[in-house]
């Protein structure tokens, strides 16, 4: 008896554990575009609605997409993993003139309203933090 108890008693809480996530999914609000999510606090971001976060790097955090000039001289956003991407082959490159393009975009992640030229010598989203 006192094992059939233990053993009714795990499978109840494995179950909980194991539905929590979905629970939780199921009843918090999905962040739509143009929302905002805050980390800490002072740190805030505007959300679009691929749910990629955008702003300026601030307090050690880095959003998905920081703010940019494009060559053209449009402000718009680069996303940090291809930014990252482009600096690693700048850096690599045989060349030390070598130049990468990425695209700057609109806050929606989508839209591309520039490119920006990089170079071994581009600052990375990190880089302030790391002085």
């Amino acid at each position: 008896m006192t094992i059939a108890l233990i053993a009714g008693g795990v499978l109840v809480l494995g179950g909980a554990f194991v539905a929590a996530p979905a629970l939780g999914d199921m009843l918090a609000p999905s962040l739509a575009s143009d929302q905002r999510v805050i980390l800490g606090d002072d740190v805030e971001y505007g959300v679009n609605a691929a749910g990629e976060t955008y702003g300026s790097p601030i307090d050690g955090t880095v959003p998905k997409l920081i703010p940019a000039r494009a060559d053209e001289g449009v402000i718009g956003y680069v996303r940090v993993s291809e930014l990252d991407q482009q600096r690693n082959l700048a850096k690599s490159a045989i060349s030390a003139d070598q130049t990468f393009q990425v695209d700057v975009y609109e806050s929606d992640g989508v839209t591309v309203v520039g490119t920006l030229a990089v170079t071994a010598e581009t600052p990375g989203a990190r880089d302030a933090f790391n002085k």
